[in-house]
Protein backbone atom coordinates (compact mmCIF):
# COMPACT_ATOMS: atom_id res chain seq x y z
CA UNK A 1 0.00 0.00 0.00
CA UNK A 2 1.15 3.50 -1.06
CA UNK A 3 1.59 5.85 1.84
CA UNK A 4 2.69 8.59 -0.31
CA UNK A 5 -0.32 9.31 -2.06
CA UNK A 6 -1.80 12.76 -2.26
CA UNK A 7 -5.18 13.52 -0.47
CA UNK A 8 -6.92 13.59 -3.66
CA UNK A 9 -5.00 10.78 -4.97
CA UNK A 10 -6.42 8.93 -2.25
CA UNK A 11 -10.19 10.42 -2.69
CA UNK A 12 -10.27 9.36 -6.30
CA UNK A 13 -8.69 5.96 -5.93
CA UNK A 14 -11.30 3.35 -7.46
CA UNK A 15 -9.60 0.81 -5.81
CA UNK A 16 -10.11 1.87 -2.25
CA UNK A 17 -6.53 0.87 -1.57
CA UNK A 18 -5.89 3.95 0.58
CA UNK A 19 -8.06 5.19 3.30
CA UNK A 20 -8.53 9.29 3.04
CA UNK A 21 -10.75 8.50 6.70
CA UNK A 22 -7.64 9.01 8.79
CA UNK A 23 -6.56 12.54 7.25
CA UNK A 24 -10.28 14.32 7.52
CA UNK A 25 -11.57 12.62 10.85
CA UNK A 26 -10.33 16.20 13.12
CA UNK A 27 -12.73 18.01 10.32
CA UNK A 28 -15.37 15.62 10.41
CA UNK A 29 -15.29 15.79 14.52
CA UNK A 30 -15.41 19.35 14.08
CA UNK A 31 -17.85 19.60 12.09
CA UNK A 32 -20.02 16.86 13.74
CA UNK A 33 -19.78 19.45 17.01
CA UNK A 34 -20.26 22.69 15.56
CA UNK A 35 -23.93 21.29 13.97
CA UNK A 36 -24.59 20.14 17.23
CA UNK A 37 -23.58 23.08 19.27
CA UNK A 38 -26.31 25.01 16.36
CA UNK A 39 -28.47 22.28 16.74
CA UNK A 40 -28.93 23.15 20.69
CA UNK A 41 -28.69 26.76 20.69
CA UNK A 42 -31.57 26.71 18.22
CA UNK A 43 -33.59 24.40 20.61
CA UNK A 44 -32.70 26.82 23.54
CA UNK A 45 -33.63 29.90 21.51
CA UNK A 46 -36.92 28.35 20.80
CA UNK A 47 -37.92 27.41 24.08
CA UNK A 48 -37.24 30.64 25.68
CA UNK A 49 -39.13 32.43 22.67
CA UNK A 50 -42.15 30.06 22.68
CA UNK A 51 -41.93 28.52 26.54
CA UNK A 52 -40.65 31.27 28.38
CA UNK A 53 -38.09 31.65 30.51
CA UNK A 54 -38.29 28.67 33.13
CA UNK A 55 -39.18 26.29 30.03
CA UNK A 56 -35.80 28.28 28.38
CA UNK A 57 -33.88 27.56 30.96
CA UNK A 58 -34.42 24.52 31.48
CA UNK A 59 -33.83 23.45 27.97
CA UNK A 60 -30.58 25.38 28.11
CA UNK A 61 -29.61 22.77 31.22
CA UNK A 62 -31.01 19.77 29.46
CA UNK A 63 -29.15 20.51 25.94
CA UNK A 64 -26.04 21.10 27.66
CA UNK A 65 -26.15 17.86 29.08
CA UNK A 66 -27.58 16.06 26.24
CA UNK A 67 -24.47 17.99 23.44
CA UNK A 68 -21.70 15.90 26.37
CA UNK A 69 -23.35 12.96 25.42
CA UNK A 70 -23.57 13.95 22.05
CA UNK A 71 -19.94 15.23 21.77
CA UNK A 72 -18.69 11.33 23.81
CA UNK A 73 -20.88 9.35 21.42
CA UNK A 74 -19.73 11.41 18.47
CA UNK A 75 -15.72 10.96 19.51
CA UNK A 76 -16.27 7.63 20.38
CA UNK A 77 -17.49 6.45 17.10
CA UNK A 78 -15.04 8.19 14.87
CA UNK A 79 -12.26 6.88 16.91
CA UNK A 80 -13.61 3.01 16.29
CA UNK A 81 -13.59 3.69 12.62
CA UNK A 82 -10.65 4.85 12.61
CA UNK A 83 -9.09 2.15 15.10
CA UNK A 84 -10.80 -0.07 12.24
CA UNK A 85 -9.06 1.56 9.12
CA UNK A 86 -5.86 1.28 10.89
CA UNK A 87 -6.43 -2.66 12.00
CA UNK A 88 -7.15 -2.79 7.97
CA UNK A 89 -3.45 -1.22 7.19
CA UNK A 90 -2.08 -3.51 9.75
CA UNK A 91 -3.68 -6.58 8.44
CA UNK A 92 -2.45 -5.68 5.03
CA UNK A 93 1.55 -4.83 6.09
CA UNK A 94 1.08 -8.51 7.75
CA UNK A 95 0.21 -10.21 5.19
CA UNK A 96 2.31 -8.70 2.42
CA UNK A 97 5.10 -9.27 5.03
CA UNK A 98 3.93 -13.14 5.06
CA UNK A 99 3.54 -12.99 1.32
CA UNK A 100 7.07 -11.49 0.55
CA UNK A 101 9.30 -13.82 3.35
CA UNK A 102 6.93 -17.31 2.85
CA UNK A 103 9.77 -18.84 4.81
CA UNK A 104 9.96 -16.57 8.01
CA UNK A 105 6.10 -17.38 9.07
CA UNK A 106 6.05 -21.52 10.75
CA UNK A 107 1.82 -22.36 11.13
CA UNK A 108 1.76 -23.44 14.86
CA UNK A 109 2.34 -27.05 15.94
Amino acid sequence: MNQNKGFFEKLFDLSFSSFVAPQIVGALYVLGLIGGILFALNVVNTAFRWGGFLTGLGTLVASMFSLLIYAIFLRVSLESFVAIIRTAENTRILAENVLNNPGTHQPPI
